[in-house]
């Protein structure tokens, strides 16, 4: 690395971190008001409080690593084009790209950090944010038992077949075993046929053994014969139910990919490329409706980490220019500008996602990279 590319990149690390500092302790500031009330009513620490934000820090970063990156790499830029140190630099032989490339190389980088927390770290974080919450909240001391990471909360499953569905509080898919917390119960409700009336089914614990369900502390309604409208319940400490065959590998493959069939799934990245890459192989015959939007979300999974490189590339022409009266100016039109195509890539996904993946993930990022790279070239 040559003392240039050292000197610049020192120049903007610090203003970079001071911003992703200040505006990461704002955003977790403000949540924490809004979820302060759960956070109390539930029973948290200030120390169970600090693990919380601490372990879902990932799902913060694709919002506060590209504002910090634009309003740092804006301010360091325009110092040095204020004090005519680019000036200096390209009568010394250097040209503009040459020049720009440590702050393209650190907007490469950290795109490939976002690509590699999303994969590896967010989907993870996500869970373990959830189990904290569940621990201090649920079951009664008697029965509660503390989860840990590998347990999944709030699983919603249909067995279309049976025409059964599963409302799951936790599940465990490596034990095979499901809990009612956070005062919710396991509920499961089915239909013989559709003539017949609903029977449902509640339960604080369940365990799968010999190939079916054994239930725990069951509450059972029951739809009386000849009197439909009318549910008794019976109680049992223990009830096993041979004819539910929902294994729990069975239901861990669709816990993590239906949610992504709401729509407003893509806004938090839930599940990994490599576990929406299985879903797809286990269902060769998905309906093409599916389908569309797993390729969608699939497509926004690659391109959103880009945005960091798009937001260098759009501060760069902005705030470089030299001999400019009023900086301000710049840097304004550079922040409207990178709003614009923060604005432009959702509504592009909301609106064309499903239609065209690939042209609505993609499009916003060749459009503002490629008129950024255009203006970079004619900075003077």
């Amino acid at each position: 690395m040559r003392l240039i590319d050292r000197y610049l990149l020192r120049e903007w690390i610090f203003p970079f971190v001071y911003c992703l500092t200040g505006f990461m302790i704002l955003w977790i500031a403000f949540d924490l008001i809004a979820e302060l009330d759960e956070f109390t009513d539930a029973n948290f620490t200030v120390g169970q409080v600090f693990s919380y934000y601490w372990v879902t820090l990932p799902e913060h970063f694709f919002v506060v690593v590209p504002v910090s990156l634009l309003l740092s790499l804006m301010y360091a830029i325009n110092q040095h084009a204020r004090q005519n140190e680019f000036i200096a630099i390209r009568n010394a032989g250097v040209g503009m790209l040459r020049m720009t490339l440590p702050y393209l190389s650190v907007g490469l980088l950290l795109s490939l950090g976002m690509f590699f927390t999303n994969e590896f770290w967010l989907p993870d974080s996500l869970r373990e944010g959830k189990i904290l919450r569940a621990n201090n909240s649920g079951l009664d001391e008697q029965n509660k038992t503390k989860l840990d990471k590998l347990w999944e909360l709030d699983v919603k499953f249909r067995n279309e077949a049976a025409n059964r569905n599963w409302q799951i509080p936790a599940f465990n898919p490596k034990t095979g075993e499901i809990l009612g917390v956070d005062n919710k119960l396991i509920v499961i409700s089915w239909k013989w046929d559709e003539d017949q009336p609903k029977r449902e089914l509640m339960a604080i614990r369940g365990v799968w053994e010999d190939g079916g369900w054994t239930f725990f502390k069951v509450r059972d309604y029951r739809p009386t014969e000849g009197f439909p409208e009318a549910h008794p319940i019976k109680f049992h400490e223990k009830l096993r139910m041979d004819e539910f065959d929902e294994a729990p590998v069975r239901i861990e493959g669709e816990l993590k990919i239906s949610p992504l069939f709401e729509k407003r799934a893509h806004k938090r990245w839930s599940v990994s490329l490599a576990e929406i890459d299985g879903y797809m192989k286990l269902h060769p015959d998905i309906d093409s409706k599916k389908k569309a939007i797993l390729d969608a979300q699939y497509q926004a999974r690659l391109a959103e980490p880009l945005t960091c490189l798009i937001v260098v590339m759009i501060a760069i022409p902005f705030a470089a220019p030299s001999g400019r009266r009023n900086a301000a100016v710049g840097v304004a039109a550079g922040i409207l500008v990178c709003l614009a195509f923060f604005i432009i890539q959702q509504m592009s996904m909301a609106f064309g996602g499903q239609i065209m993946p690939h042209l609505a993930a993609w499009s916003p990022h060749a459009l503002f990279g490629g008129i950024s790279a255009w203006q970079i070239t004619k900075v003077r």
